[in-house]
């Protein structure tokens, strides 16, 4: 008795086979149920419901709802669609067997209306995540829209110089009422023209995304003006027409603080410069600074006192011994000490001077800072014998002038030691990062020099660390910048926490920290780290950081996470890249780039019902390149999307040459690199190049990755509808070796799967690849969409998959790519003819 055929020759038998493999490996849950029980399912779809498969089987439909009352609902909504032959779906909470809840979106037909009990076919997906997800995402959302109207600073997104939003806070700054700046020229905020002006050179160092900072005047809608922060960056720096972000601050009355700070140090320079008494400031016994009256009395040149002992003052050590015993215990109890003592000029005369002493700073600290004040009193001293005689006088005279000294000494020391806060806090700004307050760049380096000088005298290694926060990007976009600069505090504390008190933690800006080594929202982040060793890897500090810096990008390419120690190689990696990088940029404005073309056959028709543009590199150097050594180069750099526009404007030219030859109007295939994918603008590129090229849509197919597709499901559902609209053909390239889901098939208007070459190359040999391939193209059949099988080089290959039902190849067996000057070769193969 002959076999039992089904549809396109395949045996019921090979049916039942081919329906039990995709059943057993769908990445979804299926399931079969009558009688409103289960009858039927997939060994994913029990276990989505935490049971054995043999226990599924016969389960009644209530057991899978969180009550019987969900279950008769679902009965009343779903029951009359099926009953019409149309499918239900729905997203609903269910049971497991361990009674806990999950999200699960439903899809669901009837087998036969006409026959309810026949039974219908459910498809079952766990969406818990997703739901979670979109969850958080619209709290987030709301919560972000809260803060950008309740924000204290003025805060606005501009494109083409125009206001396009603004929070309440913005216009309050420029004094206009709701609503009025909305699509107004920023030109308002600026007092002259001039100064709008100069905005245009602004955004041209803002186009590789770095942030723009600065200060400067705006006027208000009344014609006041005022002093701003203004911190700005692009949206999007691949998309420049995505505009801008700007935050804006009122600092007039910071400004003016700042002034009256300037000019209270100023004052206090001149006192202190000016005064008519020697003053010395002196740490640890060592001279820090001195006025120039105090030089004039020690006959010291300008400068050369400070960083000497104190020591240089007196004739001996027992004189500079004594002086320390008697003044040191009156000034640790925050005392003023006075005397007089004999000193010594730089020259070896001696004198006498008055000295007024009192301690600064903190007394827990390690150091022991002191103000003294020096007044030449030797006349006084040789006069003493006839002053004696006068003494009740002069005792008289002596108290009032000592009062009168000590207040203007209290006065004097009380400006001298808030100046010197002044200084502290102001050199505590230029040294460290606002954010964290880590050591910021110039203190970095200023204790790198320090550790190499010291490594270089005891003979120790120093390690330098640079650290990359992986993805850092995608929290500040997602959750807003402010949640990125919580997570970089807590980032920097937990260095700070882990080195040790000799070490260095340093953020250089952005989410780059560096460490130097001697010896409401749950956020992971990972590092990347990339270590450089001194002396080995580098002598001094530029080179230390830069080849720490290079090992950090190889941690980065090595898949994030992880560490990596410097080694010569990686400094001749980074030159190969950035040479190839150079000449590529010179072949894109030389027209170097060449595309080539390979037919796409229907063997059913015997004919090509197609071609696919691919791009070669004809360096006139060193030959063709391969595309799989360039293409990265151009991905990475971001050359990817001239290259990708200029393919796909050649290719549909040359499309139209051929049709003005008589050649017949065939669609032609264009890859699409993920970055291209991810432009704003694909779907406005893609209608001006067919509009400039004069050809319709239906001749374009534009080839995306499973990855791709995947990046955004919402954005990319939109583009893709967007195309379709348009009337280009989409197909999934190298289908097969991503996420191959049922659910982005039936959601995404594609028209053509890609078998990927990797499973046609071990077709005949490896039976998991059989499986495969018979399976995609059996998924292809059922879903209605075109299938093609590319890589097809042998003709035992051909017969396989001729054999599984596929119908359209691409490969060499046929032909290889070819320059659109060899046309007959491209429009009729040898191998049909």
């Amino acid at each position: 008795m002959p076999p039992i055929m089904g549809t396109g020759g395949v045996t019921a038998a090979q049916a039942l086979v081919e329906f039990q493999a995709i059943l057993e490996n769908a990445t979804i849950g299926i399931m079969f149920s009558r009688n409103r029980a289960v009858v039927q399912a997939n060994p994913l779809c029990a276990q989505m419901f935490g049971y054995r498969y043999d226990e599924f089987i016969g389960l009644s439909g209530v057991e899978l709802y969180p009550t019987p009352e969900d279950y008769a609902a679902a009965g009343r909504a779903g029951g009359p669609i099926l009953s019409a032959g149309q499918a239900y779906e729905a997203e609903t909470p269910m049971r497991r067997k361990d009674g806990s809840l999950f999200w699960c979106r439903q899809s669901a037909k009837s087998i036969d209306p006409l026959h309810p009990h026949a039974g219908s076919i459910w498809i079952m997906e766990d969406v818990t995540e997703d739901r979670l997800m979109r969850d958080a995402l619209e709290q987030s959302t709301a919560e972000l829209g809260a803060i950008f109207d309740a924000a204290l600073i003025g805060i606005t997104v501009l494109r083409e110089r125009r206001i396009v939003r603004c929070n309440p806070r913005f216009e309050e700054l420029l004094g206009y009422a709701p609503g009025q700046l909305a699509g107004k020229s920023i030109r308002v905020a600026y007092p002259t023209d001039a100064a709008f002006a100069a905005m245009a050179g602004i955004y041209e160092t803002m186009k590789d995304g770095s942030p723009h900072r600065r200060e400067e005047s705006l006027q208000r809608r009344d014609g006041s003006e005022f002093w701003a922060r203004i911190s700005g960056r692009t949206l999007d720096p691949e998309s420049p027409a995505a505009g801008s972000l700007w935050l804006i601050e009122d600092i007039s009355a910071e400004r003016e603080a700042a002034d009256r700070l300037r000019a209270a140090l100023a004052e206090q320079e001149m006192i202190f410069d000016n005064a008519a008494v020697g003053i010395l400031f002196v740490r640890n016994r060592f001279v820090q600074r001195c006025n120039t009256r105090f030089e004039e009395i020690f006959g010291w040149p300008a400068g050369e006192l400070v960083g000497r002992s104190t020591r240089v003052f007196f004739a001996n050590e027992d004189e500079y011994l004594g002086l320390g015993a008697r003044a040191y215990d009156v000034i640790l109890r925050r005392r003023v000490y006075i005397g007089e003592q004999e000193v010594i000029r730089k020259d070896g005369s001696h004198f006498w001077v008055r000295v007024t002493g009192r301690r600064v700073g903190n007394l827990q600290g390690n150091s022991f800072d002191v103000i003294w004040i020096f007044e030449d009193v030797t006349e006084r001293r040789h006069a003493q014998e006839e002053l004696l005689r006068a003494r009740d006088e002069l005792e008289v005279r002596v108290v009032e002038r000592t009062q009168e000294l000590a207040t203007a000494n209290a006065q004097l020391q009380g400006e001298i030691y808030e100046r010197m806060q002044a200084e502290q806090r102001i050199w505590h700004m230029a040294h460290h990062d606002a954010l964290t307050g880590l050591p910021n760049r110039a203190l970095l380096l200023d204790r790198l020099g320090q550790a190499l000088a010291q490594g270089d005298r005891n003979a120790n290694n120093i390690a330098v660390m640079f650290l990359d926060l992986d993805r850092f990007k995608s929290i500040n976009d997602t959750l807003g910048h402010h949640i990125g600069d919580e997570l970089l505090k807590h980032v920097a504390d937990r260095l700070r926490g882990v080195v040790r008190a000799v070490d260095t933690v340093s953020r250089l800006g952005g989410d780059e920290f560096v460490a130097v080594r001697i010896e409401g929202h749950e956020l992971r982040a990972t590092p990347s780290i990339g270590i450089s060793v001194y002396p080995d890897d580098g002598a001094e500090v530029y080179t230390l950081m830069k080849n720490a810096d290079t090992a950090m990008y190889h941690a980065k390419e090595a898949g994030r996470n992880n560490f990596q120690f410097f080694m010569p190689r990686m400094n001749a990696a980074a030159e190969r890249f950035f040479k190839l990088e150079h000449r590529l940029r010179g072949a894109v404005e030389a027209g170097q780039l060449r595309l080539h073309y390979q037919p796409l056959v229907d063997l059913q028709s015997a004919s090509v019902c197609g071609m696919e543009a691919l791009v070669r590199w004809l360096d006139p150097e060193h030959g063709l390149i391969s595309p799989g050594e360039f293409i990265p180069v151009a991905e990475e750099t971001g050359l990817i999307l001239p290259i990708g526009e200029w393919v796909l404007t050649e290719a549909l030219r040359q499309n139209r040459r051929w049709q003005e030859e008589g050649r017949p109007a065939l669609p032609v295939s264009v890859n699409l690199s993920p970055r291209q994918f991810r432009q704003g603008n694909l779907v406005e590129t893609v209608s001006a190049i067919l509009a400039e090229t004069g050809q319709p849509a239906a001749l374009l197919e534009l080839e995306i990755t499973e990855s791709s597709l995947m990046h955004d499901m919402d954005e990319t559902l939109d583009k893709l509808k967007a195309l379709s609209a348009m009337g280009v053909r989409l197909a999934i390239d190298d289908f097969g070796t991503g996420y191959s889901s049922l659910a982005y098939l039936k959601r995404f208007p594609v028209h053509k799967l890609k078998v990927d070459q990797s499973f046609v190359r071990d077709l005949n040999e490896d039976k998991d690849d059989a499986a495969i391939v018979s399976a995609i193209i059996g998924m292809a059949k059922s879903l209605g969409l075109d299938i093609l099988a590319e890589g097809v080089e042998t003709e035992a290959q051909l017969a396989a998959l001729i054999e599984y039902g596929c119908g359209k190849f691409q490969g060499y067996y046929f032909s290889r790519p070819l320059a659109p000057e060899q046309a007959d070769a491209l429009f009729r193969p040898a191998v049909l003819n």
